[in-house]
């Protein structure tokens, strides 16, 4: 696992490849929850509790902040001459 880093006493996160989702995890490595910085979505694969999930939450999007994909630059267009 890459860049493993601790939330709080409970839980860690850390990305088993580069660019992937950063995986929420408990101290026993039970994965809980996938984090996508792309789009800022976890989605949660264990019960957890809530006020737990918030502060996850929190913890994720300050470290992980949602990238905003730029949009690929259009070349721009050469103006045709007008033949008479």
């Amino acid at each position: 696992m890459q860049d493993r880093q601790p939330i709080n006493d409970s839980y860690y996160c850390g990305r088993f490849r580069p660019d992937s989702v950063v995986s929420v995890l408990t101290g026993n490595s039970y994965v809980v929850a996938e984090y996508d910085e792309r789009s800022g979505d976890i989605r949660w694969q264990r019960v957890v509790n809530a006020s737990q999930k918030e502060s996850i939450y929190r913890w994720l999007r300050e470290h992980f902040p949602v990238k905003v994909a730029e949009a690929p630059k259009k070349p721009a267009r050469k103006a045709q001459a007008a033949t008479a």
